[in-house]
């Protein structure tokens, strides 16, 4: 068979949404037999695997990759599901959200009408019920073509943390091939890596800022990789950095923003650590700032405060106020409140 899309879906005890998922993209506009959904189970240990065999048997175009060891980071299940993937062009979709009815056909046509090498839609936020549109740019236009290293106003802009995901876009295959482009396997910020290289390797990337394609389901029992805070999460995170730096180092041009989005979520991990581990965490963060070629942009406020301490070597300050943010943090009213807010103003 010829597909439009390949969707590649990494799964990892994801039977709760499972079901929603897969059925997003059985019923797209586009047709479901025009695309192919490559869904990788990454040994989940609950009912996922059944969910799986079962839409696959009713499905000849549902792709089932079943590992047999947990790699326990989502890296190795998309890197595994592109070279499944038959299609021209694929797409990515996280096994707790989905694509919305029109999604996949918006972002198909766009890739073709304008021969962009990806295609980036806006998304909506679902909050446990609680539904906000994301609005990219800050455009009222229905379509932006860009170069993204045409300039740094450019690369700025598109170097937010809600662009980097790999879902709510289209891809060019032959980008990812020719380019080499994959997911580390062994740390996170993975997807942060992989969008920057697919970025530095285009010349033209077209933006939706007001198509929304996706819905990115936040649920309060929600636990993905970044949220586990343990100083094993803290070392991937803070190696994925590294490499990320060190892809960006040869651009001409400064990565102020996206490294300073991604020292927010190291600054999160780190607030969340037992004590035992935070002084060391503390110090290799202060060790990557330093390492850095740039001066980089922090915009949360709170997080600012906290990441100058660390900057000035203040360390027990640092880990006083990050104690401090975790205890509000971990209030879920708090939390929920501080989240609702940063989300609405962002948009």
């Amino acid at each position: 068979m010829t597909f439009k899309i390949s969707v590649v879906m990494p799964v990892y005890n994801a039977e709760k949404e499972l079901n929603a998922a897969i059925d997003s993209i059985i019923n797209q506009s586009l047709g479901f037999e025009n695309i192919e959904l490559i869904i990788v189970d990454d040994c989940s240990t609950d009912n996922s695997r059944n969910i799986i065999s079962d839409y696959a048997n009713e499905y000849d175009n549902i792709v089932p990759v079943f590992l047999d060891e947990n790699s326990g980071l989502p890296g190795k299940p998309r890197s595994l599901g592109i070279k499944y993937a038959s299609a021209d062009y694929i797409s990515f979709l996280d096994s707790d959200d989905e694509y919305l009815k029109e999604g996949l056909e918006n972002l198909y046509n766009t890739i073709l009408t304008q021969d962009s090498d990806f295609v980036i839609g806006s998304h909506i936020i679902n909050l446990d019920g609680d539904k906000v549109k994301v609005k990219f740019l800050q455009s009222d236009e229905r379509l932006v073509n860009l170069n993204p290293l045409e300039s740094q106003e450019i690369f700025d802009s598109l170097s937010l943390n809600y662009f980097v995901a790999p879902w709510g876009k289209i891809f060019k295959k032959e980008l990812i091939l020719d380019n080499n482009i994959s997911f580390p396997e062994d740390t996170l910020c993975e997807d942060t890596y992989f969008y920057f290289k697919a970025l530095i390797n285009s010349n033209k990337i077209s933006v939706l800022p007001n198509t929304q394609v996706y819905m990115y389901n936040t649920f309060e029992h929600k636990k993905t990789a970044i949220h586990g805070h343990d100083i094993k999460k803290f070392n991937r995170f803070l190696k994925g950095m590294y490499n990320v730096n060190d892809l960006l180092e040869p651009v001409k041009l400064s990565q102020h923003v996206t490294i300073g989005e991604n020292i927010g979520s190291l600054l999160l991990i780190f607030s969340n650590l037992d004590k035992t581990h935070k002084m060391y965490a503390v110090k290799e963060i202060y060790k990557f700032e330093k390492h850095l070629n740039c001066k980089i942009d922090i915009h949360r406020r709170e997080i600012a405060v906290l990441n100058n301490k660390v900057l000035n070597k203040q360390f027990k300050q640092a880990i006083f106020i990050s104690k401090l943010y975790t205890s509000l943090y971990n209030n879920q009213t708090i939390k929920n409140l501080y989240r609702k807010f940063n989300i609405r103003k962002n948009n």
